[in-house]
């Protein structure tokens, strides 16, 4: 949790943070009897938890060592019987207190009213002091905070020292409202033109950041920066008890063309005013849709006065420029020519056609603009032309965050995957020939105290340019985003350029705070149009927007749809469509919403269901306060908005449109849902809504977002750095699940390099699935259901070459990507293994290669011999065997891999004839059993027997031919082996029409060279050291593709010996580290010499094998053992093994009875791997007392054993959570003993001791009667209880 550091006059050493849930049991203890008698029933647990639940901002104040001294929780209505949330400000302040200019300007947005307030009863007035102070320093735009007290009670001290009463006249209110200024606390600034005598008070505040500017210029830089304005150049100073404390520099004279070269600017107009030769193109277009469209409609002829009745009205700049940008029926009022509202010609707007199967409207963060410029789309393959190219659906651009752009265009169809699209850069820059509108600050700086006041600065600084309607900053990427950008809107850059930096924009009508939310009418309808004028979705939106304020319901389906309509300055500048959400049951039990809220404290009414969310641009840094706002006006908490799949069905895309909120929302995980045996659960199974059964949920799967009251005025931290992941293996994509689902971060610029994009963007396919063995990790649900392509900038191309001096990323379709991290996640890959005759000559050296048996073809190879590495290689397979269906097929799979088998049975799948298939093993393979179990290997070898597939072992592929000669160029025809064993074995020349390799996977070749040409230590693998460093301290790598440096001994352990998850996950702590505020490195073991990172979770593989056998085998980290040299290990510990209808399982226990290995084999059923994974590193006990049954003969197949409603609870994803708690209740110290059970066994254990049986009984003396058995029932029934829409099988305790 982020703290707050209480002021230095503050005598407690506290600091303030965001009130957590576990705070509310805390906070119970402190309540006194004025405390009920200010806030009412809140004496309980349960209703402070409610009140935190639903409150926009609370804070505690606590020392570093968690000693509760206070808490205050804050609402944007007030606590008043009778009064509503929604309507309060009209019905009920402006009648009873809105009695002049002070008290008319307080309303939702800018004011907050306390609903809770507890302390330490002998520090409660530092602490209300504090927590005001912190308050009014968190939130900018709040200027004072409301106590509502009931007649005839007076509140404690500490509050009425801070609170005064406001005078009201009317006799028939039923409260005292006590009011507490931003001014008495944390006031706004005073910002003024600098003068050169602030020199004294501003040259140490530019000095205690770093002295370059004192070594550049001297030490009188400042006093000459404020002596060089003019008309141009102007200081800014801001001001607090008469010192300086803040400075800007600002001036007009800006490169505006530049920046319209570099950023994408079209949404604001290219900042500069409209102007009849400017040039609208449908590029444009959709680079104004990177940020949600504006509404300047394009009016020829001149500007237009207005009626002289109306010359005595003072212009407002704000608001004209307000005009400027959003458009209006009317013109500002004003003494001089009234702006008419312009913007593009719509007849210039173009259709956007997009080439491919694959786009569609529901990516929702960031724009598809990721490659070099002038790069068209392009295809993998010309093997197939599409004949539908021009039919797809329109790909929405929706983001004004990032240069995350989502290139998922990176897709295949089902039917081409040959057809694979690039994205591109916009290769022509915008053209606008009107008045530059834009000032930059060029120089900035503020003492931290004061630096959440730096918005104070812009007022002053639009006074000095009234011209203008801009302010432009750039940073670079390095710097982290201080306060004053949490007031601008970050604007993506156009182009790959290595020195660029991050251009914030903010403009003057974001100093309007006259917001009001209305529910939508057929009045808004012309603003809605203008609004959506530039969006491709603008159809579907108005559509949804006219069933809205007709008849309130879908015109389709039925469903409830509402709309509302947010203005600024009266004028509408954002619209929102949405829904009740029906069916929170399956969101609660799919997605781990409760991750963020307590699903109990909210009623079902309290969701809704986003459909659309359109904004202007100009006040997109605003989105959080208008959803605010709006939540508040129509009483809900919480809010839901999901990502689909582009393959997904087009009734669910054509309901929801990209939105801009996505920034302000959260993405939530998805959760592994039980695998249920529903025949034998029958009526205790969990609803049809539980399990997504209900046709209304028979759709894809999809990602979620979701944001709740409490959580919307939570300010991210965002980091801009350039991080590079280079490779989409397990590894790589880890690193992207974390980073981007860390709720408090937001990674602006996270890009991917993958020569194949991001997996997960072909619709599920099982014949594709076949080919390839599963690490259960990332399936194609799981990824659609993470949508990690809305949050990353995904490039498709090889790495070849680095640049590390300049920190470049170099590609082989010539693209430079620049970075600040890169992380090499490239694994292995199969590769086309050249014959022993061909001459390979080496692409570096330009000598040839001696031959080798898994030596690799670095020449394209012929087309007819492939190799599978993902499911792009897997669809291309598909469509070759489509392509050559007519030919009598001689299919031979060459290697002694999972990855053989599975191709064999996956080629059976898919029509072909076991007689055409066959399988050559390479020499040595006898060494090798890629199953470590010889059951498992004889079952497989019985049903290729069984299938009548040839199997040929110890043979090496000698040489390719085409029709008697050997020419690489070719499709080849022929193939011959020769075998090692002369005696025993012939020579074989097999008629080939497709050949598979699968030997020896190697890291890629193109890696190797950008690798090693760049100075990485490279040791047959690249070396990393215990932190995933290699020798450059700006470069990462883990997965297969490392090994760790020498020094720690132990060659043998590898990423490749991990689980692969968990591997990212460590890889993503190392940025965490650095970026991460609140982050705590784990424990290491201290010592001179750092060890290799202890890695817990288990290692898996699933895969169905020729005959449709279901393999899965689950086991503990580290390097691979033979089974059979394991067996003889001493405390190896024991294998329980069934083989019931030779349904193959076998269950390692080690030594204490810890399950660490599963093996399993099924001839007729998929495996529940899911399921059967939770029981790693359980104890046989948990699991029913195992052992004594297995051995009493009790059970005789485990896989039905493991199918039985008991086991249920075991698998669900909390049960975790649930060992947990039990394990620390175990370390509580209960009634009067010194130490507790944890401790007095974990002594014992480290001792060596050896318990007998009287110690035994003693132990299990305490559980019992020391009331650690009924906590740990307790804990157990809570667990079942809370979860019972997973768990209905159990009766559930009362």
């Amino acid at each position: 949790m982020i703290r707050e550091p209480s002021r230095p006059e503050t005598s407690l050493a506290i600091s303030a943070r965001r009130t957590e849930a576990r705070d509310a049991k805390q906070a119970k203890q402190l309540i006194q009897t004025y405390t009920t008698d200010v806030f009412g029933r809140v004496s309980r647990e349960e209703n402070i938890s409610y009140i935190l639940e639903h409150s926009i901002f609370s804070l505690t104040l606590d020392n570093n060592h968690d000693t509760f001294y206070a808490l205050a929780a804050f609402y944007d209505y007030p606590n008043v019987h009778g009064v509503s949330s929604n309507d309060w400000e009209e019905k009920w302040w402006k009648n009873f207190y809105g009695k002049n200019d002070e008290t008319l300007k307080i309303n939702a947005t800018n004011t907050l009213f306390l609903h809770l307030f507890v302390a330490h009863p002998d520090f409660s007035e530092g602490c209300a002091q504090e927590l005001i102070n912190v308050t009014f320093k968190a939130l900018p735009e709040i200027n004072q905070i409301l106590l509502c007290v009931p007649p005839q009670v007076t509140p404690e001290s500490a509050l009425e020292k801070y609170f005064q009463p406001i005078e009201y006249d009317r006799s028939d209110n039923n409260c005292v409202v006590m009011i507490c200024h931003r001014k008495d606390h944390f006031p706004t600034l005073f910002i003024r033109t600098a003068r050169v005598q602030d020199n004294d008070d501003l040259a140490p505040l530019f000095n205690q950041y770093n002295d370059i500017l004192k070594q550049t210029y001297g030490d009188f830089f400042v006093a000459e920066l404020i002596e060089s304005q003019d008309e141009n150049n102007k200081a800014l100073v801001a001001e607090c008890n008469g010192y300086a404390i803040g400075f800007m520099s600002i001036s007009n004279e800006v490169n505006i063309d530049i920046l319209n070269e570099v950023y994408s600017l079209s949404a604001f107009h290219g900042l500069r005013a409209s102007h009849p030769d400017d040039q609208w193109n449908h590029q444009m277009t959709e680079e104004t849709e990177s940020y949600l469209p504006n509404s300047d409609i394009y009016i020829h002829g001149d500007a237009t006065t207005h009626d002289d009745e109306n010359i005595h009205i003072k212009p407002n700049p704000v608001l004209e420029a307000m005009q400027r940008a959003v458009g209006n029926e009317g013109f500002i009022e004003s003494s001089i020519n009234a702006t008419p509202s312009i913007g593009a010609d719509i007849n210039n707007k173009q259709s956007k056609v997009n080439q491919g199967q694959l786009d569609h409207d529901s990516l929702t963060a960031s724009d598809y603009i990721t490659t070099p410029p002038n790069k068209s789309i392009e295809e993998l393959d010309n093997l197939q032309e599409d004949e539908n190219i021009n039919n797809d659906a329109v790909l929405e651009i929706t983001d004004t965050s990032s240069h995350r752009a989502k290139m998922t265009k990176a897709q295949l169809a089902a039917e081409d995957p040959s057809r694979y699209i690039k994205p591109k850069l916009i290769s022509q820059a915008p053209k606008f020939f009107g008045k530059e509108k834009a000032f930059a600050i060029q120089l900035f700086c503020i003492s931290e105290i004061y630096e959440k006041r730096s918005y104070d600065f812009l007022q002053k600084g639009f006074d000095m340019f009234p011209d203008r309607d801009y302010c432009v900053i750039t940073i670079p990427q390095m710097v982290p985003e201080f306060p004053l950008l949490q007031s601008f809107i970050r604007i993506p850059p156009r182009v790959n350029l290595p020195n660029i930096q991050e251009l914030y924009l903010f403009h003057r009508a974001g100093l309007l705070r006259d917001i009001s939310v209305e529910r939508a009418s057929e009045k808004h309808l012309d603003a809605i149009k203008r609004l959506t004028e530039h969006f491709s979705a603008r159809e579907k939106i108005l559509n949804d927007f006219s069933d809205a304020v007709r008849s309130r319901k879908r015109s389709d389906t039925g469903v409830f749809l509402d709309a509302y309509i947010i203005n600024v300055a009266d004028r509408p500048s954002a619209l929102i469509i949405f829904s009740n959400e029906e069916n929170i049951d399956y969101l609660r039990s799919q997605y781990n919403i409760e991750d963020f809220i307590y699903f109990n404290l909210h009623k079902r009414s309290d969701h809704i269901h986003l459909y659309h969310f359109v904004i202007n641009p100009i006040f997109a840094y605003m989105t959080k306060i208008f959803i605010k706002e709006v939540l508040r006006k129509i009483n809900k908490t919480c809010i839901y908005y999901p990502i689909f799949p582009r393959y997904a069905d087009d009734e669910m895309l054509k309901h929801h449109s990209p939105t801009y909120a996505i920034h302000y929302l959260l993405p939530v995980r998805p959760r592994r849902l039980i695998q249920y045996n529903l025949d034998q659960l029958k009526t205790n199974a969990p609803t049809d809504c539980v399990l997504g059964r209900l046709p209304s949920l028979m759709h894809s799967p999809f990602a979620l977002t979701f944001t709740a009251i409490k959580l919307i005025m939570e300010t991210k931290i965002t980091i801009n750095a350039r991080i590079v992941i280079v490779g989409a293996s397990t590894v790589g994509l880890a690193v992207l699940e974390a980073l981007v689902t860390c709720p408090y971060l937001r990674f602006n610029n996270l890009t991917l390099i993958s020569p194949h994009g991001i997996p997960g963007e072909f619709p599920p396919s099982l014949s594709r699935n076949l080919f390839l063995p599963s690490n259960l990790e990332y399936e194609t649900e799981e990824l659609n259901r993470l949508s990690l392509h809305s949050y990353v900038n995904i490039v498709c191309a090889k790495l070849v070459s680095l640049n590390r001096p300049m920190k470049l990323a170099i590609l082989d379709d010539e693209t430079i990507v620049p970075y600040d991290h890169l992380l090499l996640c490239t694994g292995n890959q199969f590769h086309i293994i050249a014959p022993m005759q061909a001459t390979v000559m080496n692409p570096l050296s330009k000598k040839a290669v001696p031959p080798q048996s898994d030596r690799i073809l670095f020449e394209p190879a012929p087309p007819n011999i492939l190799t599978i590495n993902d499911e792009f290689d897997a669809a291309m397979v598909l469509k070759w065997l489509r392509m050559t269906h007519h030919t009598e097929h001689s299919i031979l799979i060459y290697g002694a891999t999972l990855e053989s088998y599975c191709c064999v049975n996956a080629l059976l799948a898919n029509g072909i004839s076991s007689n055409s298939i066959h399988l050559i093993f390479p020499p040595d393979h006898a060494n090798t059993n890629v199953f470590n179990d010889s059951t498992v290997l004889k079952s497989v070898q019985e049903q290729l027997k069984k299938l009548n597939i040839e199997v040929y072992e110890n043979y090496l592929m000698d040489e390719w031919r085409n029709q008697g000669v050997l020419d690489i160029n070719q499709p080849i025809d022929h193939i011959i082996f020769r075998t090692k064993d002369k005696k025993h074995g012939k020579d074989l020349n097999l008629k080939c029409t497709t050949l598979f390799c699968f030997v020896n996977k190697q890291v890629n070749y193109d890696a190797f060279i950008a690798i090693n040409q760049s100075s990485l230590v490279f040791d047959g693998r690249l070396v990393i050291n215990e932190n995933n460093h290699t020798n450059d301290s700006l470069i990462y790598a883990g997965g297969s593709l490392t090994k760790f440096k020498r020094g720690y001994y132990s060659d043998d352990r590898t990423h490749a010996s991990f689980n692969s998850k968990e591997v990212g996950n460590m890889l993503a702590n190392q940025l965490f580290s650095k970026y991460d505020p609140i982050y705590v490195p784990p424990k290491t073991p201290s010592g001179r010499h750092p060890l290799i990172p202890t890695y817990k979770k288990p290692k898996r593989i699933y895969a169905i094998l020729p005959g449709n056998l279901h393999y899965f085998q689950i086991c503990e980290p580290g390097p691979t053992v033979k089974y059979e040299d394991r067996k003889h290990i001493e405390n190896y510990g024991t294998d329980l093994i069934t083989n019931h209808e030779n349904n193959y399982f076998r269950l390692h226990l080690d030594q204490t009875g810890i399950v660490r290995t599963i093996v399993c084999l099924h001839h007729h059923h998929k495996i529940d791997a899911y399921n059967l994974s939770q029981l790693y590193g359980l104890h046989e006990r948990l699991l029913n007392n195992l052992r004594q049954r297995y051995n009493e003969g009790l059970i005789t197949d485990f896989f039905s054993y493991f199918q039985e409603n008991w086991a249920v609870a075991l698998y669900h994803d909390r049960f975790t959570d649930v060992r947990n708690e039990v394990r620390e209740i175990l370390k509580k110290t209960l009634m009067d003993n010194e130490e507790s059970i944890f401790s007095s066994l974990a002594s014992s254990i480290d001792n060596d001791l050896i318990f007998n049986d009287e110690q035994k009984k003693n132990i299990l003396k305490r559980f019992r009667t020391e009331d650690y058995k009924k906590e740990i029932e307790e804990t157990i029934l809570g667990y079942i209880n809370y979860n019972q829409y997973h768990l209905p099988m159990y009766a559930k305790p009362t």
